[in-house]
């Protein structure tokens, strides 16, 4: 009965006029004041974002250029004969470096079969351990007698993300008898900083996109760098760049920012550049002209309705309440729970749906925090897990001044099972090696997988390397035994590295570092067995 009094009330019917007609006027004011703004600098910005792309772009696409003709020459100028003197090679290559810089990791010569390095500089430890044969830049420069740029990537040696860049050696029949390659960090100076360092206004920046390896090279943003580019049909402008587009426009990004971006290409390494500024800040003007055209209405506004003021305190004071207690839970004062529900109105309905939110953000909690500590595929420990773990218990035992040993694990004849049977079938073996691994070992022990087919084993009471070996062949034999694919019989291998702590590593990673190491002389030394870590002098 009073709300039909109050809307019939002539006074009531005039203010809520004089309301609705300054809301009106001020929003057709500000619409078609803020459309006329937003053209022009819209516009402004996509010829300021259009040329930072083609600085940037040219300059990335001149360095690599650069660092091209440097290797091409040093591959028809280097004497084929100091590829049977190592020693002699290295000092041929030193001296070109001081004279050419480029790579921040310097040159390496690699034979043709891929294994190993011939000569280095500068000496980077564990470079001529490693393989080259199965890697992409290797095998283009190779095999087709052409300058080649790899995959960015983390370094096995480094584990920092580089890029490495090859040409061949030819003989004088034009045959490949060796590789050269360079590699620079992602981070080095004078190389990416253009695109590392640099910021477009306040909140703005670059990125630089490979589309063959559909990988964000570098990024203004750190955590953008070397991660995979977003699937088709999440950025409907970023696929058409994908597809050789070059040009601006306005996209979100993802992230779900609204951005306004400008495309350019790298011809030299089929790159581009995305220069990229969130439209929340090239279209401050207009915002803050919407700001005062809010603030005079405003005043306006405030005349009128302050006469609803006691009114709407009565209203909305449920609101205030539930509002203070939830600060109070986002300051950590009270836990956080379900709010009472004091009428059943909009608000009680408001008030409703905070608390099944609450619900709903305790069980997200809860599957996120065993998330991040599990491999989802094995439900074993993952890396993050393993390492904390890990380093509370190096901190116990060197406490107690005890011994502990670390066993690395990577599987033989994996890859073959994945290429002919499929990620699939490959998924299934893995879960059988994560339930073997899982029951060889006792409950003190700590089983985790790594990534891809590694897997670590943290063992915290093991007496000597007779013992370590024993439990070794064990586990190789367990691991030996057919796995069931679709009834259908399959078997793989496993090579182990051991290391001990204190005896090889002082820390969790270097543990680890060195159980890798051992492994790959347990692969060199023919697979499906172990091989113990190469104590350091003095140990």
């Amino acid at each position: 009965m009073h709300l039909r009094r109050l809307a019939g009330s002539l006074v009531f019917q005039v203010v809520f006029l004089a309301i609705a007609a300054t809301i009106i006027g001020t929003a057709v004011r500000f619409t078609m004041m803020s459309n006329i703004m937003r053209e022009g600098i819209e516009e402004l910005v996509f010829a300021h974002l259009s040329s930072e792309a083609n600085y940037v772009a040219s300059d990335i696409d001149e360095k690599i250029r650069t660092r091209r003709h440097l290797l091409e020459t040093l591959a028809r100028q280097l004497p084929l004969a100091l590829l049977k003197q190592p020693k002699e090679l290295e000092t041929w290559l030193a001296e070109r470096q001081v004279l050419a810089p480029h790579f921040s990791l310097g040159m390496a010569v690699v034979p043709a079969d891929g294994n190993g390095v011939i000569a280095e500089y500068p000496l980077l430890v564990g470079r001529r351990e490693l393989d080259f044969s199965d890697a992409d830049w290797f095998r283009k420069a190779r095999d087709e007698a052409a300058f080649a740029i790899g995959r960015p990537s983390f370094g096995r040696v480094v584990k920092q993300g580089l890029i490495i860049m090859a040409a061949p050696i030819l003989d004088r029949r034009g045959r490949v008898v060796a590789v050269i390659h360079g590699a620079s960090l992602l981070d080095s100076s004078g190389f990416l900083n253009l695109i590392q360092n640099n910021k477009i206004g306040n909140t703005g920046g670059f990125l630089l996109i490979s589309p063959r390896d559909k990988m964000f090279v570098a990024a203004s943003m750190p955590k953008m760098r070397l991660q995979p580019t977003p699937p088709t049909g999440a950025n409907r402008l970023h696929d058409r760049a994908m597809a050789g587009w070059r040009g601006a426009g306005i996209t979100v990004n993802a992230f779900g920012v609204e951005e306004a971006v400008a495309f350019h290409s790298v011809p030299s390494a089929d790159w581009f550049v995305v220069a990229r500024m969130p439209t929340a800040e090239v279209f401050l003007a207009v915002a803050t002209a919407r700001d005062v055209l809010v603030q005079k209405g405003g005043t306006i506004s405030l005349l009128m309705i302050s006469f609803f003021g006691l009114f709407l305190y009565y209203l909305f004071r449920p609101l205030r309440a539930a509002s203070r207690q939830i600060h109070r839970m986002a300051d950590g004062q009270l836990p956080l729970s379900a709010l009472p529900v004091v009428r059943h109105d909009e608000v009680g309905e408001m008030v409703s749906g905070f608390n099944f939110l609450v619900d709903k953000v305790r069980d997200n909690e809860a599957r996120m925090t065993q998330l991040a500590h599990l491999d989802a595929l094995t439900n074993l420990p993952n890396r993050l897990s393993f390492l904390l773990r890990g380093e509370q218990t190096v901190a116990l035992i060197r406490r107690q001044r005890g011994r502990l040993a670390l066993m690395f694990i990577d599987l033989d004849g994996f890859k073959p099972i994945n290429d002919h049977y499929g990620h699939e079938a490959g998924d299934q073996i893995l879960q059988q090696v994560g339930r073997r691994l899982g029951e060889a070992f006792r409950a003190a022990d700590m089983v985790a997988r790594l990534g891809g087919d590694e897997f670590v084993v943290l063992l915290t009471d093991i007496g000597d390397q007779a013992a370590a070996a024993r439990l070794a062949e064990k586990i190789i034999g367990q691991l030996a035994e057919p796995y069931q694919l679709n009834q259908q019989p399959l078997k793989i291998g496993a090579s182990i590295g051991i290391a001990f702590l204190p005896d090889d590593a002082e820390d969790i990673e270097s543990l680890i570092a060195q159980a890798d190491a051992a492994m790959y002389d347990a692969k060199r030394a023919g697979r499906n067995c172990y091989r113990f870590a190469h104590r350091p002098a003095g140990r």
